[in-house]
Parts: C-alpha cells; sequence; structure tokens
C-alpha cells in the first residue's frame, strides 16, 4: 500500500500565540501517521484552507517539491527492499544533506539561480523580476544572507526613492525580494525568524488609470508622419492598436503571423494571455470599425515568425509615445499601458456593460474593471458641473423676494 501524503496547516494551534502556524507533511500508511516539518510558518490570511495549501503561488509549489522529495524516497526505497514502512522515512531524514552554510553562497547569487529554476514563469514575470535584481545589484553588488535586515531593507527602500522610481514600483520591487527570500528560508539557507520582512511594511498609493477620451485618441489618429519618421508612426500604430483590443504590450509585442485568424468576414486575433496564460479571441473586423484589422493589415508580414510590430520594445516603445503626445496634444505622461485603460473607459463609456469590458480584459475579479467604470462616471461629473455652472442664474443683486421696490 502506498503513503498518503497530505498537508497539515498549524496542527499544534499555534497562530493563536504566535499569529503564524507551522505547515507539515502528514504521511499516511496502514493506520498509522508520522509528521514531518517543512520549517515554514504562515499566517491564516496565507493559507487557503480550500485547497489546503499557501495562497502565494510559489510557495504552494515548494510544498509541492518537498512532498515530491518524501514520494520519491518511498519509490527508491521500495524497489531496493521491496517493503516500506513509516519508520523507513528516518534514513531519507539522514540522507538529507547539511544545510548551506550561509557564507558559501550569497543571496544575490541564489536570487539567480533561482531565477534560472523557474521556467514556469511568464516572460514577461521573469523580466520584472531581473528588473527588481539589476536594482538590487546596483544598491550593493553582492549581497549576503548576514545583510538581509530591517536596516537593509529600509536603505534600499531611501535607494530607489532616490533614483525616483514611484512609490507603487518600490512596493513591487519589495514584493519580488521578499518571495526570493521566502525561497531562500524553503531551502533553509535563511533561518524564518531572520526574514527582515516580519515587520517591515510594504507602501502603495492609489494612482488614476491615465486614458484618452474619443477626441483625444482621434488627435493621435490624425497624425502625419514623413518616411523618416517610421518608429513613430509604428509606436503610434501599436498604441492604437492596444486601445482598439485592449491588449498589453507583452501580448501585442509577441504578435506574429500565426495568430491571425482570417475569416470570409474578416481578420480575428487568437492568442494566449502571456501574462495571465487565458486564450482569448479578437474579431478584429467588428472592434471600432474594423480600426485593428486595419493597422495588422499594415504590418502583417509574409513569414509566421516575424513580429508584426518589431522591435517596439516597452522601454522603446514608451519614449516614442512621450513625443507622440507633444505632437497630438494629450497628457505628455503618456505610457503604453494608457492603451488598455483606453480601451476600457472607451468600452464601457460605448457599451455601459461593465461585466462585458471584465470578460474583454480578461480580468479575474471586477474589482480591477471597477476603476474604469469610476472614472467615467467622474468625467461625466465633471462635464455637468460645467454645464450647469455656465447655465446657472446670476447670484441675487439684493433685491427682495416680493420684487417689489
Amino acid at each position: 500500500m502506498k503513503v498518503k501524503y497530505e498537508l497539515v496547516f498549524d496542527r499544534k494551534k499555534e497562530i493563536q500565540k504566535k499569529g503564524k502556524g507551522l505547515v507539515q507533511i502528514q504521511a499516511y500508511l496502514d493506520g498509522a501517521r508520522r509528521y514531518f516539518s517543512t520549517r515554514l510558518h504562515l499566517t491564516q490570511k496565507e493559507w487557503d484552507d480550500k485547497k489546503n495549501t499557501a495562497k502565494d503561488p510559489y510557495t504552494a509549489r515548494m510544498l509541492r517539491e518537498k512532498i515530491g522529495e518524501f514520494e520519491n524516497f518511498e519509490i527508491h526505497y521500495r524497489a531496493t527492499h521491496k517493503k516500506f514502512s513509516l519508520d523507513d522515512f528516518k534514513h531519507f531524514l539522514k540522507s538529507l544533506k547539511p544545510a548551506k552554510k550561509v557564507d558559501a553562497l550569497s543571496f544575490t547569487e541564489f536570487y539567480r539561480q533561482q531565477l534560472a529554476k523557474q521556467p514556469q514563469l511568464a516572460k514577461a514575470t521573469i523580466v520584472t523580476h531581473t528588473v527588481t535584481f539589476n536594482n538590487l545589484c546596483a544598491f550593493k553588488k553582492q549581497v549576503e544572507f548576514e545583510d538581509l535586515t530591517y536596516s537593509f531593507l529600509q536603505d534600499f527602500d531611501i535607494f530607489l526613492r532616490k533614483k525616483g522610481k514611484h512609490i507603487n514600483t518600490i512596493e513591487k520591487y519589495h514584493r519580488h525580494l521578499r518571495k526570493y527570500i521566502n525561497l531562500a528560508i524553503l531551502h533553509d539557507l535563511l533561518a524564518e525568524d531572520k526574514n527582515p520582512y516580519r515587520k517591515f511594511k510594504l507602501v502603495t498609493e492609489p494612482t488614476d488609470a491615465l486614458f484618452l477620451l474619443p477626441e483625444q485618441r482621434k488627435r493621435i489618429e490624425m497624425l502625419e508622419f514623413t518616411p523618416e519618421q517610421k518608429e513613430l508612426e509604428m509606436a503610434r500604430d501599436m498604441f492604437l492598436f492596444s486601445c482598439y483590443t485592449g491588449l498589453r504590450h507583452c501580448d501585442s509585442y509577441a504578435l506574429t503571423r500565426e495568430k491571425v485568424v482570417f475569416t470570409e468576414e474578416g481578420e480575428g486575433l487568437k492568442y494566449q494571455s502571456i501574462k495571465t496564460g487565458k486564450w482569448d479571441y479578437k474579431p478584429l473586423f467588428l472592434l471600432f470599425d474594423g480600426a485593428p484589422a486595419r493597422i495588422l493589415n499594415k504590418y502583417l508580414p509574409q513569414r509566421n515568425k516575424v513580429r508584426i510590430f518589431k522591435g517596439m520594445s516597452s522601454q522603446k516603445v514608451n519614449k516614442l509615445l512621450k513625443i507622440i503626445a507633444v505632437m497630438a496634444d494629450v497628457d505628455p505622461r503618456l505610457y503604453f499601458k494608457a492603451s488598455r485603460d483606453t480601451f476600457g473607459t472607451n468600452l464601457y463609456m460605448l457599451s455601459g456593460d461593465a461585466k462585458l469590458v471584465q470578460l474583454q480584459l480578461q480580468h479575474s475579479k471586477r474589482e480591477q474593471t471597477d476603476k474604469y467604470v469610476h472614472a467615467i462616471e467622474q468625467v461625466q461629473n465633471e462635464a455637468l458641473k460645467k454645464i450647469f455652472k455656465q447655465n446657472s442664474p446670476p447670484p441675487n443683486d439684493g433685491g427682495n423676494e416680493s420684487g417689489q421696490d
């Protein structure tokens, strides 16, 4: 009979006293149970009772891998000895290599290695984690595990602020750094009580979505470019394509002829989102009177593997959009993500259907879509204020209410 493995959270009821509970692996065989510590302590909010695993996908994957180590030992032991009992796990525990010394591997080298060991991450995610790594190395070329203290996080935070990073961007860097510190704990390279993020609070601030109203988008559509401005023209067209479809930059940049569907009605787009992994279909011939289909045909290559918007990396297109914003007299802060927000707000203005917007943008939660509803409501309220302020009666000139002299 094979051993049954299951994760058990807070078996010793530690949360009430310590705020966190230990995650253990339960091994069940022939009516007997043994429990093995994962050395990972989580809060109740970090544990998914329904799925019986950690809510964080990376932590959940590490826990599955730990169970996999026990399963592999059981398989090999049975193959060699033709029998197995829970007591035989003592050989597995003895065979485990001792924890690596902290000074044998730096944290920055561990971070670098882990980046290479996570092929399941989306390319866009690997890029953002690499950007965080590069900023960490710019702050301190080699970070040792003993460097990871509360003061270190404070100094790193100040360093990022001095570089002009937005507070929400800094919070994102901290989340990435915290992830790799948690991975180091799971690899027994850092004691859990040495985690500097136990007391360091992450701070964010609300931001308004930058989007274009139809008349502003029209000004960008009407721009004309010289033959020497081909890059500006492609950046404009790529931006507008996402204004019409709601595609993220990573998905627009990855477009090739293979993802285009040709039908009798017109062109469509079938693609798998790089960020979410979800499949979607866009009837380009229907959206905004076929405007995205016309842009697609303008740049459609003959070969399948060639990118449609070749060379338009995120950094490059955002730089060119600043020039385009000045040319079209729109918000000079213009950046590529504004195209997706423009699609969301414009589609809601046309349909009044928040559910439709949610589906088109592949939002998993309605709250992600509500920002477009609130943005349009705010625009409408401002317009109403101007109308009624202009048409309001003049103030009382001091005459009496009866109209008598």
